[in-house]
C-alpha cells in the first residue's frame, strides 16, 4: 500500500503507532529543477519507520515516434513518464516503484506508460536491463533484447552480457494498451533509423 502526500516537518518527538492501518510506503513528491531551470517530479519512498527506501526522478513527456523518438514503436503521438532516474534501497521493492510510475502515468494522461535509458554503468555485475525487461520492458534494440531474453532463461551467462549492454531506450506499454496492434511500417521506420546510429 502506497500513500502519497505531503508530509509535516513539524516533528515534536517520537510517537508510539497505535493504528494497525498505516500504509507499508509513504512517497513524497517535490518539483526540482535541472540544469537547464526546467521543472522535474523528484519521488521519494520512505517506510513506516521514515526511512528513504526508494527515490524517482522524472517527468511526463509528449512522445512523437514519427519525428525519430527511439523509445516506442508506431507513429502516433503520445504521453509517458520519463524516469531519469530510479533507485530502490530494499529488497524486491523496484518493482513496487515502476508499479508507482505507472500509476502517476495513468493520473497524468500517459496511460500507464513509461520510458528510460537502462544502463549498466551503477551495477555491472546486475544489468538494470535485465530487471527492467522481467518487469515486462522492451526496446527497439532487438537484437540486445534477445540475448537479455536468452540470459534470463539462463542461456547465456550475465558476464557475457555485460560486453553486449550498452545504454538503451526501454519502454512499457500497459498490457491493456499493448494489445492495440501497432503499424509495422512505422516501427520499420524507426528500427531503420535506431540502426544508422548504432
Amino acid at each position: 500500500m502506497f500513500y502519497t502526500g505531503m508530509i509535516n516537518t513539524n516533528f515534536n518527538g517520537p510517537l508510539k503507532n497505535r493504528n494497525k492501518n498505516i500504509p507499508d510506503t509513504f512517497i513524497y513528491k517535490s518539483i526540482r529543477l535541472d540544469d537547464e531551470n526546467q521543472p522535474y517530479r523528484h519521488y521519494t519512498a520512505f517506510n513506516k519507520n521514515g526511512k528513504i527506501i526508494g527515490t524517482i526522478d522524472g517527468e511526463m513527456h509528449t512522445i512523437h515516434p514519427s519525428v525519430g523518438s527511439p523509445f516506442f514503436p508506431g507513429l502516433k503521438s503520445f504521453k509517458s513518464f520519463y524516469v531519469y532516474y530510479l533507485e530502490s534501497h530494499q529488497h524486491n521493492f523496484g518493482s513496487k516503484l515502476l508499479d508507482f510510475v505507472q500509476n502517476v502515468s495513468r493520473e497524468n494522461g500517459g496511460g500507464g506508460r513509461f520510458h528510460l535509458i537502462a544502463t549498466s554503468d551503477f551495477n555491472p555485475q546486475k544489468p538494470a536491463h535485465i530487471f527492467y525487461r522481467k518487469y515486462g520492458m522492451d526496446s527497439l534494440y532487438d537484437l540486445t533484447i534477445k540475448n537479455i531474453d536468452r540470459c534470463i532463461k539462463g542461456e547465456i551467462p550475465v558476464s557475457k552480457l555485460e560486453l553486449e549492454l550498452e545504454d538503451i531506450p526501454m519502454y512499457y506499454i500497459p498490457k491493456k494498451i499493448n494489445k492495440q496492434p501497432a503499424s509495422k511500417s512505422g516501427l520499420s521506420l524507426i528500427k531503420r533509423f535506431i540502426k544508422l546510429f548504432k
